[in-house]
């Protein structure tokens, strides 16, 4: 038998008000606790439980908080994982959601190469329909990454997806501008330079899981915040004047250029960031340092292709840049990005048309 925290062994029952739970193993742990599989032993159901090292923390009583809310949801319809109960077992608090399949991030590494056009579509489609439904809400998922988009069942229902993990999740404007979020590697701009935050954020994250599942390589790194930002203005260009004019952490990475009449901030040298924050830059070479901007990355990083591939890899960049926006007021919305053309697919059913009607007029001739 297993420990996984002090109190928590394999085949050990949680009692809820509703049910017994009989642990079967362990799914995952991190510095909130860890999620078991569980056994629901009433209705037979395999059901994953969250267990919080902390009995009453702020934190625990603020994720049940956004639970609760998201509950008014079809989550079905939403693409959110279904949350299930709440309940104290062991003085630990605990979360029961339904069992899902795998996460996008264990996709990626079983498949151990970039998924295609046609797969990124509906798993972008899925995001936008959760985003879309915790924005009218007014909630900030906060925590995009691979590993809390989840497949439901991926032998029976392909990119069927949910979005799970709301430990992370806030208010909009219950959060001091400031305040530090995300992995590195899918934290959005404002995060990175303190600037007051939005459901915009998310998209961002929507955005970087793009771009994951096209190259099957993250886009930011996620090592070093000198080079993340050295890589955002590689890519995307710079932030505008004006946010790095408002933002609280524009010191760390930018100096004021007074020799310059066209701009007030440049990128500070890794010395010079060095120097400010006492942090030695880790500056690594990356695919991405070979491409002049986003575009050219993902021109280049496909093989010769014909007309439809083509307009389909240009639809995909257009909906990729839009959600990569440095400025989250520039940056698309769920609700637009429903209706851009990579996912509705409508230049596709033109540029068919189009194909069908040249054929028609070749053999009429």
């Amino acid at each position: 038998i297993t420990p996984f925290v002090k109190t928590v062994f394999t085949r050990d029952l949680l009692f809820s008000n509703s049910t017994r739970y009989l642990v079967m193993d362990l799914i995952g742990e991190g510095g909130y606790g860890l999620v078991v599989k569980c056994l629901n032993l009433i209705t037979g159901k395999t059901t994953a439980v969250k267990i919080h090292k902390d009995g009453e923390s702020k934190s625990i009583l603020r994720e049940l908080e956004m639970l609760e809310a998201i509950r008014s949801l079809d989550t079905e319809k939403k693409n959110i994982i279904k949350f299930i109960e709440d309940f104290k077992c062991h003085d630990c608090s605990c979360l029961a959601f339904e069992m899902l399949d795998k996460s996008l991030w264990d996709l990626m590494e079983e498949e151990g190469m970039p998924l295609s056009l046609n797969e990124i579509r509906p798993v972008t489609q899925q995001l936008m329909v959760a985003f879309e439904a915790l924005k009218g809400l007014g909630i900030m998922h906060l925590d995009m990454k691979p590993d809390n988009v989840m497949l439901v069942n991926h032998k029976d229902q392909p990119f069927r997806i949910k979005l799970i993990d709301f430990g992370l999740a806030h208010p909009v404007g219950a959060l001091e501008t400031g305040t530090v979020m995300q992995v590195l590697a899918y934290r959005a701009p404002e995060i990175m330079l303190g600037l007051p935050l939005s459901e915009a954020v998310d998209i961002w994250g929507v955005g970087c899981i793009m771009a994951y599942m096209y190259f099957g390589d993250h886009l930011f790194p996620f090592e070093c915040k000198y080079n993340w930002m050295r890589t955002l203005l590689h890519l995307l260009g710079q932030p505008e004047e004006d946010q790095l004019n408002d933002a609280m952490y524009t010191w760390k990475y930018f100096s004021s250029d007074h020799g310059s009449t066209t701009q007030r901030w440049r990128l500070k040298t890794p010395g010079e960031y060095k120097d400010a924050t006492g942090v030695r830059a880790k500056v690594l070479m990356t695919f991405f340092e070979f491409s002049e901007t986003l575009e050219d990355a993902v021109e280049g990083w496909s093989e010769k292709q014909d007309g439809i591939e083509y307009e389909d890899t240009m639809a995909f960049l257009s909906l990729l840049k839009g959600c990569l926006h440095v400025d989250p007021a520039r940056r698309i919305c769920p609700g637009e990005a429903l209706k851009h053309r990579f996912i509705t697919m409508a230049h596709l059913v033109d540029e068919m048309g189009t194909s069908v009607d040249r054929a028609v007029m070749s053999a009429g001739r």
